[in-house]
């Protein structure tokens, strides 16, 4: 598979798969935890982000940030519970995923930790569960724009 999201597409692929699973309490439990992290470590861990990100790469985890955002965005509306913290949490988990094993666990654990609280296995086992013969068919499973 190509790297159409960042070096860890396939594990992109599956949150972003995984997100229509949530449940209300789940959303709101992952917003929750986002609205206590800590600003220091959330600054620290992007700025090792930043560092990990080649300028090749940059556009693709970008890219998969967004997508995170906007299927967040799709599932607190289904669930009627508009939260930022939400949004804000997929956007840093869908980074840190896409740059799996190119940051430090203790940068890695912030950025996923408030998403882990609803999908567990972001922690420590990014799936390659996402079979599909084309990055096409793969956002057509998650129901992402693609031309």
């Amino acid at each position: 598979m190509t790297d159409f999201l960042g070096p860890n597409t396939r594990g992109v692929l599956h949150l972003l798969s995984s997100l229509d699973q949530l449940d209300v309490g789940q959303v709101e439990a992952v917003a929750a935890h986002r609205r206590r992290q800590s600003p220091r470590a959330r600054a620290s861990a992007w700025a090792a982000i930043g560092q990990a990100m080649t300028p090749r790469e940059r556009l693709a985890t970008l890219g998969a940030a967004a997508l995170a955002r906007q299927k967040a965005i799709d599932v607190a509306n289904r669930s009627h519970t508009a939260d930022w913290a939400f949004w804000a949490a997929t956007w840093d988990a869908a980074i840190a995923v896409a740059l799996c094993g190119r940051v430090d666990a203790d940068h890695y654990e912030t950025l996923v930790g408030p998403v882990a609280h609803a999908l567990p296995w972001i922690t420590h086992d990014i799936p390659l569960q996402v079979q599909v013969a084309s990055p096409h068919a793969a956002l057509a499973r998650v129901g992402a724009p693609h031309g």
